[in-house]
């Protein structure tokens, strides 16, 4: 599940990476200032989830048929929604200059 879900942010990047590629503004151009923007992408993530395992032991108790309860901690893999914060580089025309198609003018 977290392989498909990798998988398909993956895909969605690289999609808008060229996307971006075809319709932004040149880097190289003076007249391009650019910044770095933050954004949030929800993610599945795993994690070990404590649980109380009951298991049996022979003990010296009569009245239960020499048998014990007892009690101890286990993990067990978990899954939960999480937030990420990724960074991305915008290009955008610089103060005095508007933008015309993909050109600051």
């Amino acid at each position: 599940m977290v392989c498909i879900l990798l998988w398909w942010i993956l895909k969605v990047l690289t999609l808008s990476a060229l996307l971006k590629m075809t319709l932004s503004l040149n880097p190289d151009d003076p007249n391009v200032c650019s910044h770095w923007e933050s954004y949030a992408v929800t993610v599945q993530e795993s994690y070990a989830h404590p649980f109380d395992q009951i298991y049996y032991t022979r003990c010296t108790d009569i009245l239960n048929w020499f048998k014990c309860t007892r009690h101890r901690i286990s993990y067990k893999t978990a899954y939960r929604r999480g937030l990420r914060t990724m960074y991305r580089r915008r290009s955008q025309c610089c103060p005095g200059y508007y933008e015309s198609g993909d050109f600051c003018i």
